[in-house]
């Protein structure tokens, strides 16, 4: 006699013939970061050692809180907090080197 399969027990064998689990197909880990949407790039001529700075936020709804570290050619290093506003690109200064130190999503 062959015994019926519990409701459980089908559900579990159908989403194991789809590839899919209870715990999720793993799209979280492909989510991008919050460091994915801003990006810094050196474009214009200042001088003859430095390059125009710009913090480019690519979010389209979301302000993202960015430190950026950078420093002009034989200055001193500079680090400051910018809240770029969602799809906007802003003029930071001059520089011969910058890195984005951290990224947040702002609270507000």
């Amino acid at each position: 006699m062959i015994k019926p399969i519990k409701p459980i027990t089908s559900f579990l064998l159908a989403m194991s013939l789809l590839g899919t689990s209870i715990a999720g197909n793993g799209t979280q880990d492909q989510q991008p970061t919050v460091t994915s949407y801003v990006s810094l790039k050196l474009e214009g001529t200042c001088d003859q050692n430095n390059t125009r700075l710009w913090l480019v936020n690519s979010h389209t709804f979301k302000t993202v809180m960015t430190t950026v570290r950078w420093k002009a050619y034989g200055g001193k290093d500079l680090t400051e907090q910018f809240y770029p506003l969602p799809n906007s690109v802003r003029e930071i200064g001059c520089a011969a080197e910058a890195e984005i130190v951290d990224a947040k999503f702002a609270d507000f």
